[in-house]
C-alpha cells in the first residue's frame, strides 16, 4: 500500500512479515527503498519495528543507512502496516563476497572495512549495539560507499549500569559472539566486533568461518579454531548461564591461520585474530580497530577503488531466470 508521494517500481525482497520495494519519490524524483511491515500481534515483530525506528532516528552518518520517512497505513481507521522509507542502495557485501569477477586486491577489503568501522564507531559512540552485523546487512552504493542497515535487533547500551540484562538470542548464529551462544545477558558492544571479525574472514574465504546448525554446534566450530576456553583464554567463562550444560572436546587453538584464510596477508590475519577473541574484554574497541596497523598504515593511500559491485536487482533477475529455466526443463522432461 502506497501513498500518493511514491510510485512503485519493483519488489526487491520478501520476508515473513513484509516486503522491500523499490519506488520513486514523485516530489523529488529520487529512488527510495520501502520496507513494508505488516502489523501482527507478535510482540517480537513490533519490537523490531520500534528498535529500527528508534535507532535510525538517532543516527546521521554517511556509513549508516538513512531513514527518510515513516508512513502509517490504515484501513477503516485501523493501522494495518508501517512503511519505512530508506535511501536506495544498489548492492550489499554478500553480493560482493559472491562475485567471482571481483579482482583480488588488498585495497578492496581495506577500503570497505575501514568504512564499516567508521559506522560502528559512530554507533558505539551513541551507545547503540547493532547486534545483527552480517554481509547482507552491509549495503554498498554503486560508488562503493558502505551503509550499515537493518537495525531490527539494535538496542541502547548502558555502560554505567553493570546490572542491566540484554537479550542473548540476537545476531545471526554464524556471526553470534561466543558469550551470546553461552546465554550471556550481560555483554557489551564487543559483540559487534566479533561479528566484524567473522565478516572479514568470510570476505577472503567466500564462506563463513564458523557454520554451525545449532548454538552448540556453532560453539564447537568456534572452539575447533580458537581452542576450548580456559581460565587463561577466557576468564570467568564457566560462570556463563549455559557454560555447564555441554562438555566440549578439549582442543587447542589453530596456530597456522594462513591455512584458514590463505588469501589474506599476515597483517590482515593478525587483525582478524584480534577481533575473534573468545573473551570480549580482549577484543579491541571500534576505535582501536581503526588504529590497527592493517588499516591505519594505508589510510592516506586511496579514497576510492576501481570496482563496480554487483547490483541486487541484476542478481534477482538472474535468480528468477534460473528458477524459470528449471521449471521449463522440468516440464519438458515430463513430455
Amino acid at each position: 500500500m502506497f501513498n500518493s508521494k511514491y510510485s512503485f517500481l519493483s519488489k526487491l525482497g520478501q520476508g515473513a512479515h513484509g516486503s522491500v520495494l523499490k519506488a520513486r519519490n514523485l516530489e523529488t524524483n529520487k529512488i527510495v527503498a520501502i520496507k513494508q511491515i505488516t502489523l501482527v500481534e507478535d510482540i517480537n515483530v513490533q519490537l523490531r519495528i520500534f528498535r529500527e525506528i528508534q535507532s535510525l532516528r538517532l543516527c546521521n552518518h554517511k556509513n549508516i543507512i538513512k531513514l527518510f520517512d515513516i508512513i502509517f497505513n490504515k484501513r477503516n481507521e485501523e493501522l494495518i502496516n508501517i512503511s519505512l522509507i530508506f535511501e536506495f542502495i544498489e548492492s550489499n557485501l554478500k553480493l560482493v563476497i559472491q562475485d567471482v569477477k571481483r579482482p583480488f586486491c588488498e585495497l578492496i577489503p581495506n577500503f570497505y572495512f575501514r568504512q564499516i568501522i567508521y559506522g560502528i564507531i559512530y554507533l558505539h559512540n551513541l551507545n547503540i549495539m547493532h547486534r545483527d552485523l552480517k554481509p547482507e546487512n552491509i549495503l554498498i552504493t554503486s560508488n562503493n560507499q558502505i551503509k550499515i542497515a537493518d537495525f531490527g535487533l539494535a538496542c541502547i547500551y548502558f555502560p554505567n549500569d553493570v546490572n542491566r540484562d540484554y537479550e542473548h538470542q540476537v545476531a545471526t548464529r554464524w556471526y553470534r559472539a561466543p558469550e551470546l551462544l553461552f546465554g550471556a545477558t550481560k555483554y557489551t558492544p564487543k559483540v559487534d566486533i566479533w561479528a566484524l571479525g567473522c565478516i572479514f574472514a568470510e570476505f577472503f574465504n567466500g564462506i563463513p568461518l564458523f557454520m554451525g546448525g545449532t548454538d552448540i554446534e556453532q560453539l564447537s566450530k568456534v572452539f575447533q579454531i580458537l581452542g576450548t576456553p580456559t581460565e587463561e583464554s577466557w576468564l570467568g567463562w564457566e560462570f556463563l548461564p549455559d557454560a555447564g550444560k555441554v562438555l566440549f572436546d578439549i582442543t587447542k587453538p589453530v596456530e597456522n591461520w594462513k591455512k584458514l584464510i590463505p588469501l589474506a596477508t599476515n597483517e590482515c590475519i593478525q587483525f582478524i585474530q584480534s577481533l575473534l577473541q573468545l573473551d570480549q574484554k580482549r577484543r579491541p574497541s571500534a576505535i582501536q580497530c581503526l588504529q590497527n596497523n592493517y588499516l591505519s598504515s594505508n589510510h592516506h593511500c586511496f579514497t576510492s577503488i576501481k570496482y563496480k559491485p554487483p547490483f541486487l536487482e541484476d542478481y534477482l533477475k538472474k535468480k528468477i531466470f534460473e528458477i524459470n529455466y528449471k521449471i521449463i526443463k522440468k516440464e519438458e522432461n515430463k513430455i
